[in-house]
């Protein structure tokens, strides 16, 4: 092999090289990003670990008791503190769905918003989804709100806010930008102030 022909074999190795490393480091510093995302969470990195165990400890449960009943109804959770919401066909499986929660290890509280009902059909939930994402955006947008600190949970135009909040003044600003979003028809916030006790 000529030293044309070498050097060329070179560049193309190296090519394939520098391409390799490029392509993993996305998920490399995305690894790091995450780790960063999460150490800025009122909460913490153990409290998130902590609501992502109790979240899909509750998540298999409440399949494993009845598949239908998981497919119905939406569950968050921050600081212990369970949501419960969605639209179920009888009593029963509101009353279950909330036992079950309680029956998790680390669950603090449990709110039910599970309602009686059969729900909205595809254009509801869209339209859920909709009002969830422009909430998000606008809390994103103003530097003032630590965004990362809420879950934002909307059925039926209803906005659901749970997280940590830096001051009253925050949580009434949060609570503000949910209700002008168009279609919201009531916001309930659940977030706490920081420091504040979970009863």
């Amino acid at each position: 092999m000529d030293f044309k022909l070498k050097t060329i074999f070179k560049l193309t190795v190296l090519g394939a090289v520098l391409s390799t490393l490029c392509a993993c480091a996305p998920a490399i510093i995305g690894g790091g990003a995450l780790v960063g995302t999460l150490a800025t969470r009122e909460k913490g990195i153990t409290g998130t670990a902590s609501d992502s165990q109790i979240s899909t400890a509750l998540k298999a449960k409440i399949y494993s008791y009845n598949s239908e009943l998981f497919a119905k109804i939406g569950i968050n959770v921050q600081n212990g503190e369970v949501l419960l919401t969605g639209s179920v066909p009888n009593p029963e499986w509101q009353v279950e769905a909330e036992r079950i929660a309680w029956e998790i290890s680390g669950v603090r509280q449990v709110i039910n918003h599970i309602e009686i009902s059969e729900g909205g059909g595809f254009g509801s939930i869209a339209n859920d989804s909709l009002i969830t994402t422009q909430v998000k955006t606008n809390l994103l947008f103003d530097g003032d709100i630590r965004s990362l600190n809420y879950s934002i949970k909307t059925v039926g135009g209803v906005v659901y806010i749970m997280g940590n909040a830096q001051s009253q003044e925050e949580l009434e600003k949060v609570s503000a930008y949910a209700s002008k979003v168009k279609g919201v028809k009531k916001v309930m916030n659940y977030a706490r102030l920081k420091g504040e006790v979970t009863p």
